[in-house]
C-alpha cells in the first residue's frame, strides 16, 4: 500500500452521519432560527427563554445528506485492508474498542445535511438532476489553471487544451489519521482527501452552496471540511443489559489512562447519548481518548490511492447493517452502507 504524504487545501465541516436508531438528532451544526437552518437554542424571536437554559429549542429532524462516495469496486478492498491493519491495532493496545472503527462501505465526503419531507425530496432530486456537474467540474478546472498559470507567469496562449487537467477524471488519495477534536481528547479519527490537483474542494463547495441557495440543504455557518471519518467512538458504545453495567466499568478500567478524564461510563439505556452531538469539533461521546500515537504511526498511512469521484449522492440518514446471508439477520454483519436514494454522475 502506497506511504505517498501531501498537503490539501480545505476548511471546517459538516458530517452527515448519523446514529442508528433513528430517533431525535441533534448536530453540532448551528445557524439563525429560519427554515432549512439549524437553529440555535433561542425562541422565535431570538431571545434567550429566561429560566430554562437546558432546554432548547426543537431542531430539525435530519433526513437525508449529500456526499462524493468513496467505496469504489478498486477503492474497496483498499479500504478493507487499511481499516483491518487500524483493527488490529488496537486490539493489541485497547486505546479503543474496534467498533469504534467505521465499516468500509459507510466511507464518503459529506457535503451537507438536509431535512426533507417526501416532497422536498422529490424536489432535491430534480434539483440534482438539473445541475450541470460535468460543466461546473470543467469551469473551476480552467479557473484553476488559469489562476496558476497567472503566479506563474505564462502567457494565456499557452493554455491550450494539452496543458488542462483530465475534466473527465477527479482522483484523490485517503491519507492519515486527523482528529476532529485536539489529539490528547478526542472521539473522532478521520482520512484526509488529498487532491494533487486542487479540484475537490472548490467543487464540492459549489455543490454546496447551490444546495443550500437553493433551500434543500440546512445552512452551516462554517466553512466546509472534507473527511471520511475513520474513527468515532460514538458507535462503540456497550449494548451490555443494564445488569452487567459494573462488569463494563471494569473491563474498562484497563484503558483509563489512555482515555480523557473527561469521558463518563454509561450505556445505550442510561444516557441520552441518541440525541445528542456526536459529529464534528463538538461532539459528545461517551469516550474522548488520547490519539497522539495513534496520529503519529499513521501519518504517512495511505487508505486508498486513486478513488475516483464521479457520482453525487443523496443518501438517508442511519447506515444499514449488511448481512452475509443477503438479508436482516441473515448470518452476520459483514458491512454497513447508507440508503442512496438519488445519485448522479458527474461525467454524463
Amino acid at each position: 500500500m502506497g506511504k505517498k504524504k501531501a498537503n490539501g487545501e480545505y476548511n471546517d465541516f459538516v458530517d452527515g452521519e448519523k446514529l442508528r436508531d433513528n430517533t431525535e438528532i441533534r448536530t453540532s451544526l448551528q445557524g439563525t432560527t429560519t427554515t432549512n437552518t439549524l437553529p440555535l437554542d433561542h425562541d422565535q424571536k431570538g431571545s434567550k427563554k429566561p429560566g430554562n437554559s437546558k432546554r432548547a429549542s426543537k431542531r430539525p429532524r435530519l433526513t437525508h445528506f449529500l456526499c462524493l462516495p468513496l467505496v469504489t469496486n478498486t477503492s474497496r478492498e483498499q479500504f478493507q485492508s487499511g481499516l483491518k491493519t487500524l483493527k488490529d491495532d488496537l486490539e493489541r493496545d485497547s486505546l479503543v474498542p474496534a467498533k469504534a472503527v467505521r465499516p468500509p462501505g459507510t466511507l464518503h465526503l459529506t457535503l451537507g445535511v438536509m431535512s426533507l419531507d417526501n416532497a422536498q425530496l422529490e424536489e432535491a432530486k430534480q434539483f440534482l438532476q438539473e445541475l450541470h456537474l460535468h460543466r461546473i467540474l470543467r469551469d473551476l478546472t480552467q479557473r484553476r489553471v488559469a489562476e496558476q498559470a497567472a503566479e506563474d507567469g505564462a502567457i494565456s496562449e499557452n493554455l491550450n487544451a494539452a496543458a488542462m487537467p483530465d475534466t473527465d477524471a477527479l482522483t484523490i488519495n485517503l491519507e492519515a489519521l486527523t482528529p476532529m477534536q485536539s489529539p490528547q481528547n478526542t472521539s473522532i479519527l478521520y482520512a484526509s482527501p488529498i487532491d494533487s490537483q486542487q479540484r475537490l474542494f472548490p467543487f464540492a463547495e459549489a455543490l454546496r452552496k447551490d444546495f443550500i441557495d437553493s433551500g434543500h440543504m440546512l445552512e452551516d455557518s462554517r466553512p466546509l471540511k472534507l473527511h471520511a471519518t475513520i474513527i468515532n467512538t460514538i458507535y462503540a458504545k456497550s449494548s451490555t443489559p443494564r445488569g452487567r453495567k459494573s462488569h463494563v466499568k471494569e473491563t474498562l478500567k484497563h484503558i483509563e489512562h489512555k482515555i480523557s478524564p473527561h469521558h463518563h461510563d454509561g450505556d445505550s439505556a442510561d444516557d441520552d447519548m441518541s440525541t445528542r452531538q456526536g459529529h464534528g469539533p463538538d461532539a459528545k461521546s461517551w469516550m474522548r481518548f488520547d490519539a497522539r500515537d495513534l496520529i503519529e504511526k499513521y501519518k504517512d498511512f495511505t487508505w486508498a490511492e486513486g478513488v475516483r469521484i464521479d457520482r453525487i449522492q443523496i443518501c438517508k440518514m442511519g447506515a444499514k447493517r449488511v448481512w452475509s446471508g443477503g438479508k436482516e439477520g441473515e448470518g452476520e454483519v459483514i458491512d454497513e452502507q447508507y440508503e442512496v436514494v438519488f445519485e448522479k454522475g458527474i461525467f454524463e
